[in-house]
């Protein structure tokens, strides 16, 4: 009974020892895997560890730009300065250099204390600025010496107090007349002047110095002869130019 038992198990065995037998040699085999180091191509470039640094900005500024103008130029150093008719405080302004303006240098007095340039808002002309509140930038060695202008008188004005006299009958006496005059000039100067009437002619002459530009009054009183009509008087100035006012009065009689 054992025997039969055992008997188709051994056949099992059998059977599954040929089987293995018979595996296709080409079955996978498994291997262990190998590393394979990679060598760089000589095409790249090669690691660099330390970066590149971009420099800081300094905090020195660059230098400013610098040029020689090709002509001597004045410009103001602080403030807008008067541009005088000739070399001194004693002549008119008659223009302005402001602050941020140049203007070409064509003379200097004697001395080098005042240069004259050329007008800044008008070319046409010439005016005079203070060495000592403007600089100056290109070659000023070349620079002549120039006179200054002659200073004239500008306006001359003349009135009568009273205009109207009034004479009954046409009998003195009357009253005189007050004349006033006004001499303006635009500088230092010495001024030749007269009054003069229709009635008495000529008076005499006068001298006035100025010594810086401004005004000047005058009066002188007169008695003109009593006459009915109207009668003009001047001021005439004869130096340093010609130039003259003109005025009148009234004797009436009734």
């Amino acid at each position: 009974m054992k025997l039969r038992t055992l008997l188709p198990i051994l056949v099992l065995v059998l059977i599954l020892a040929m089987a293995s037998c018979n595996l296709p040699s080409n079955a996978p085999v498994t291997e262990t895997p190998t590393l394979e180091l990679l060598t760089p191509s000589a095409t790249e470039p090669p690691p660099t560890d330390t970066p590149t640094q971009t420099p800081l900005p300094s905090d020195t500024p660059p230098p400013l730009p610098t040029s020689t103008p090709t002509i001597p130029i004045a410009f103001p150093r602080d403030v807008n300065v008067n541009c005088r008719l000739g070399p001194g405080t004693a002549w008119v302004p008659i223009s302005a250099l402001t602050v941020g303006q140049t203007s070409q240098i064509t003379g200097k007095n004697s001395d080098g204390s005042w240069w004259s340039i050329t007008d800044p808002l008008n070319s046409g002309r010439n005016c005079w600025v203070s060495a000592s509140v403007v600089s100056t930038a290109g070659n000023i060695n070349p620079i002549p010496v120039i006179s200054a202008p002659t200073a004239t008188v500008t306006n001359v004005t003349v009135s009568v107090d009273p205009r109207t006299i009034s004479a009954p009958g046409c009998l003195g006496p009357i009253l005189p007349l007050e004349i006033e005059g006004t001499l303006e000039t635009n500088g230092p100067t010495e001024v030749l002047w007269r009054f003069e009437t229709q009635q008495g002619g000529a008076m005499t002459n006068q001298e006035t110095d100025f010594d810086t530009h401004g005004e000047q009054s005058f009066s002188v009183d007169y008695t003109p002869p009593v006459a009915a009509g109207t009668y003009w008087v001047r001021l005439i100035v004869t130096s340093p130019n010609n130039i003259q006012a003109e005025t009148s009065y009234t004797i009436t009689c009734p």
